[in-house]
């Protein structure tokens, strides 16, 4: 069992897109690359993303996360699509949550930001991968690849230069179900004086003009960048210049993807903080919704989950027995792949994700207040006419409360 974002757990009794529940769509692609001296750092992104065949820009892709660091994204960036909206996740929402909490409580060391960072992202990343594959499956572990680069200076003001990627595989377990989980991977440059590189995304051209600048001598740019080179391992290229380079190598990728493209989005650090950030004018990206993930375990007896109300539970591949004082309450909690037996459940039609998925066994729901406006009427009349309730509460003694692992 994984209780995820802090929610507090009682053994006291427990506590959608519904109906139909539609596979997401996914958005991903970028370039991104970062360039280090002595002058300081360079970090630049486009701005198109990918939503299958289609092109929506501009996207924020490039993020101020304090006054002294800063991250892009490549890779995986949103899955929308589903029914309910509230379960779109987009990338840049949980950057932006991010930035938020840190705000309330600051921390400085570098490393810390980046492991926080990773930790949230490849968390949602594990629900929606998992959600997925129980609703719809049919993704393979590219579909989830998503590198972040992070620039900055730490708490002794020394200048860090590092990329996480995390790479999503899936297992097959005993009863011939799919899990999805992640690994992560370190790349750090070694900056100091000398011009260093990171790159992420869509790599390959800027990898080449990196390598190769011979083949590209006809920029003026990157003729400064081979003499600098040359000269001084590019320490005299001045921030201007790198972000020159920067763009340059992002106009190659263009030319050659259409998955590139678009107004760059470009930060400039130097002298310990954020001296520049430029991007289109973009909305303020939505923030997730905060979930605690209960998975692959049975909950037997009386079982309260509470995580505040802006937390919710998900429960996937969970079987919920005896359920029976308090009773199950679906409102604000989300069930994958799960059973709900010998229990009793309420639902009064606010948000909740109870489709198809799940099974429902010697059961009976009753509502739980008045539902307001069509939407909730209507998932009500889904959850009551979409599984076989029973008329008659479940009989029997009450359950010894237990939580085991399901086999995987």
């Amino acid at each position: 069992m994984r209780l995820v974002n802090g929610a507090l757990l009682f053994l006291l009794g427990a506590k959608s897109v519904l109906a139909a529940q539609e596979p997401g769509n996914i958005s991903r692609g970028t370039v991104n690359i970062a360039l280090s001296n002595a002058n300081g750092i360079v970090l630049l992104t486009d701005s198109v993303q990918t939503v299958g065949d289609h092109f929506k820009q501009p996207v924020p892709k490039l993020f101020r996360i304090d006054d002294k660091t800063v991250c892009s994204i490549a890779g995986f960036a949103s899955e929308t699509g589903w029914i309910r909206s509230e379960m779109n996740t987009d990338v840049a929402g949980i950057i932006a949550d991010f930035r938020d909490q840190l705000s309330k409580k600051p921390v400085r060391q570098f490393d810390a930001k980046l492991r926080a960072l990773v930790f949230m992202v490849g968390f949602y990343i594990d629900l929606i991968a998992n959600r997925h594959e129980i609703v719809a499956g049919g993704r393979t572990p590219d579909t989830y690849k998503f590198e972040l680069i992070l620039a900055g200076y730490d708490a002794n003001g020394a200048i860090r230069l590092e990329k996480m990627v995390i790479s999503s595989h899936v297992t097959t377990g005993t009863d011939g179900k799919k899990y999805w989980s992640h690994t992560s991977e370190l790349a750090v440059s070694q900056v100091g004086k000398k011009l260093v590189p990171l790159f992420g995304g869509i790599q390959e051209f800027s990898q080449a003009v990196w390598d190769n600048p011979q083949r590209f001598a006809q920029s003026d740019i990157v003729r400064k960048y081979m003499n600098a080179k040359k000269y001084d391992g590019g320490s005299s290229l001045t921030r201007d210049e790198m972000v020159s380079l920067a763009s340059y190598m992002a106009s190659v990728a263009a030319k050659n993807t259409p998955a590139v493209g678009g107004p760059n989005q470009v930060a400039v650090l130097a002298d310990g903080k954020i001296i520049s950030l430029i991007q289109p004018q973009m909305p303020d990206p939505t923030r997730p919704l905060h979930f605690s993930v209960v998975s692959n375990v049975k909950i037997q007896g009386a079982l309260m989950f509470y995580g505040g109300p802006d937390n919710h539970f998900v429960f996937i591949r969970t079987q919920l027995v005896g359920i029976r004082n308090p009773r199950l309450r679906l409102d604000g909690q989300f069930f994958y792949g799960c059973e709900i037996r010998d229990s009793i459940v309420e639902y009064a039609g606010s948000l909740t994700d109870f489709g198809a998925t799940n099974t429902v066994v010697n059961s009976m729901i009753l509502p739980s207040g008045m539902p307001v406006g069509p939407t909730s009427q209507m998932d009500l009349s889904r959850v009551l006419n979409g599984f076989n309730w029973s008329s008659d509460p479940p009989s029997g003694p009450p359950l010894q409360p237990m939580i085991s692992p399901l086999p995987e």
